[in-house]
């Protein structure tokens, strides 16, 4: 284990490469964080904050925030309270993050600093892939991620290392080893016997460092970085340390260990060894560390002033900058809750409120295309006129993905945009919200949409929160292609339609074309949204070719529907797959003298409501159609809004038809999951009944 300094402050190493003012900033840095959480800690027991997780005893990580050069990124955890003040955030906005006033925490851009993460490990992909889009827009920068001992257990951290190794990405992976996950000691984390080792792994460095003495943190923090920057690839820097304090305010006494053991740390305080060697260096004063400690204590006590000053923001800041301009329900919604409240609506300017184009016309020469084909056009597209589009996923490159969507567009545009991936769902969306952090714009990628439930957090607590998060600082222009639904006979898994999970997200945007012409217009509209949008392909149409694509550049806009089938006496919504079979059914109708109007979706969020509502007030009767169960599934959205806006126009109660409660059949058990045409056709038998 490196050291530069034992427990007394003598110099045991080698003398650090930092001169008087260097040392000094260290120090005071050093000091500024154990005020700062103290004074922090007394707010929480006064109750004048609400929760807080301590950092006592971890303070030689402040060196990491003087290591970095301004354009270097810090991926934090939560505890980081030392490296965040080193870089320089201010302490009323390091005190706004544990006041829970998110409105007026740091500027992640301005300080290059990612706001706190709540689910552990999961924000390690994202450095990774944030080095890949600095490297790849030639950013004289480094990622730095900060994590403790217990997130070395997540996959996110095998994943996030994994990638990186592969990729040799200019990224530190930092571990504040301070022996527990909240109770759990390291010892029923891992069997390892240093976590720096586990490096080997993933074919670069592991340095173990004593994560009390700050000048051998500096040390190995400035090699490592340093190494990132000239091209030398990842280190994973292991900081041996201890946290003096309980895991956060919630936790109470840490009855997990000892009095002997926290003795036997508090002689290794980090602070008394530093301030000894500067003292016999005369470096500092005996006054210095009480001059500092006043200028934090008087800061904190006027940051916390100001803060309780200030009450709540506007009932609309939280309806704020959860897509880039707010869709229509979301403003509904907001007006409902200012009129129970009795108060004025705020306003929303019309550049603030998502528009929705009034159609999709485009003239033209068009051809005859299969939805691979149609797909790949509209990539091609996004790739030749924007450097900033990359693709990636497992198979994506060489082989042109599992369907060949991407077929011939790695030998167009290279290894460096057509990205194949180790395999890995969470490493895949992990990265890609890195690289739509660091400026790029992500397609992402899964071979099917069932084997991405490993990724669901990287998605709906990630890609789907973070301009929310930020307060639109940080926007997430990245697609997930997923390829989903049955008719192909695929095995456990491969015909699962989890849509409803992500229309269920705040924050994404839903498409499932049902047509190769509207699957290109689709994904070229979803290749220019701000927004993370979720795009589901139909692999059973995936090869059935249609006439009258359009061969240039063309958008269909999100929240507009296609009437498939023009009727005047039932409405029949579908999407995917299942507009096909309501085709079929139509037609089978026909023959009844029923005359049925098809409406294709197109997405499902935002889903044009007002196309369905005027369907039904001309036929009266509705029936939805989907392969998700029946539960829970999306017809029970457009019933229940139709119910909602329009229910006085329905003569009969509506009927959903979507697959039963349970896994979908694999292979030749497909047969009892399929929807036929004749299950819609007696749906509408039952909604003709006056």
């Amino acid at each position: 284990m490196q050291r530069t300094l034992d427990e007394q402050g003598n110099l045991v190493g080698s003398e650090p490469a930092l001169d008087d003012g260097e040392l000094l900033e260290l120090y005071r840095a050093m000091i500024a964080a154990r005020e700062f959480d103290e004074r922090v800690l007394l707010l929480q027991r006064t109750g004048r904050v609400p929760a807080y997780y301590q950092s006592s005893g971890q303070e030689a990580s402040a060196a990491a925030g003087l290591v970095l050069a301004p354009q270097d990124w810090v991926v934090t955890a939560y505890r980081e309270q030392p490296i965040r003040l080193a870089r320089g955030v201010p302490i009323d906005e390091e005190l706004a993050v544990f006041f829970n006033a998110v409105d007026l925490t740091w500027d992640p851009l301005a300080r290059r600093i990612t706001p706190l993460n709540a689910t552990i490990g999961s924000h390690i992909p994202h450095a990774t892939g944030l080095a890949y889009a600095m490297r790849y827009l030639q950013e004289d920068a480094v990622a730095l991620a900060v994590f403790g001992d217990g997130a070395t257990s997540e996959g996110d951290f095998h994943t996030g290392l994994n990638f990186a190794g592969v990729w040799n990405a200019p990224v530190v992976f930092y571990c504040q080893n301070n022996q527990y996950a909240q109770s759990t000691p390291l010892a029923r984390q891992t069997r390892s016997e240093t976590i720096a080792e586990k490096a080997v792994a993933y074919g670069f460095e592991g340095v173990r460092v004593d994560g009390m003495d700050a000048l051998a943190v500096h040390e190995a923090l400035s090699t490592a970085v340093e190494k990132a920057r000239s091209g030398g690839g990842p280190t994973l820097v292991e900081a041996v340390m201890y946290r003096y304090s309980a895991h956060s305010t919630y936790d109470g006494e840490p009855v997990y260990r000892t009095r002997e053991e926290e003795a036997e740390w508090i002689t290794k305080d980090p602070l008394i060894r530093m301030g000894a060697y500067l003292a016999a260096r005369g470096v500092v004063t005996a006054e210095f560390e009480d001059i500092v400690r006043g200028d934090v204590a008087a800061g904190v006590e006027a940051a916390i002033d100001r803060l309780e000053s200030l009450g709540l923001p506007g009932r609309d800041a939280p309806f704020r900058h959860v897509y880039s301009a707010m869709p229509a329900h979301l403003e509904d919604q907001l007006r409902s809750a200012e009129r129970i409240a009795g108060e004025t609506p705020v306003a929303i300017g019309a550049a603030e409120r998502l528009a929705i184009a009034d159609g999709d016309a485009v003239g033209g020469e068009t051809a005859k295309m299969t939805m691979v084909e149609a797909l790949r056009s509209a990539i091609d597209h996004a790739l030749r006129t924007d450097e900033r589009v990359v693709v990636l996923g497992e198979d994506v490159g060489v082989e042109g993905g599992v369907f060949r969507v991407t077929s011939g567009l790695y030998e167009e545009y290279g290894p460096d945009r057509l990205i194949d991936t180790p395999l890995s769902e969470v490493g895949i969306l992990g990265s890609a919200v890195g690289m739509a952090m660091g400026g790029l714009r992500p397609v992402a990628e899964l071979e099917f949409a069932g084997l991405g439930y490993t990724a669901f957090d990287q998605i709906v607590f990630h890609a789907a929160r973070y301009r929310w998060r930020t307060r639109g600082k940080l926007t997430m222009p990245m697609v997930v292609r997923l390829p989903g639904g049955g008719g192909h006979e695929g095995y456990e898994g491969h015909s699962d339609n989890p849509e409803n999970y992500f229309v269920h997200t705040p924050g994404l945007f839903v498409a499932y074309p049902s047509n190769p012409r509207d699957a290109k217009g689709l994904m070229a509209a979803a290749l220019q949204s701000d927004d993370p949008v979720v795009f589901f392909e139909p692999v059973v149409q995936y090869f059935v070719k249609q006439d009258g694509v359009p061969i240039d550049h063309y958008t269909v806009p999100f929240g507009k529907a296609r009437i498939a089938r023009p009727g005047d006496d039932v409405t029949i919504v579908a999407y995917g797959n299942a507009v096909g079979v309501a085709e079929q059914a139509a037609k089978t109708l026909a023959g009844e003298r029923i005359d049925a109007e098809v409406i294709d979706l197109r997405t499902l969020k935002p889903w044009d409501r007002a196309a369905v509502v005027e369907s039904v007030t001309k036929t009266g009767r509705l029936v939805v159609a989907h392969e998700a169960p029946v539960i829970g599934g999306f017809g029970a959205e457009v019933v229940a809004t139709v119910a909602e806006t329009a229910g006085d126009r329905l003569e009969t109660p509506p009927v959903r038809v979507g697959h039963p409660d349970m896994v979908w059949g694999q292979a030749k058990l497909e047969a009892y999951s399929k929807i036929p045409p004749g299950e819609i056709v007696d749906a509408v038998f039952r909604v003709m009944e006056d």
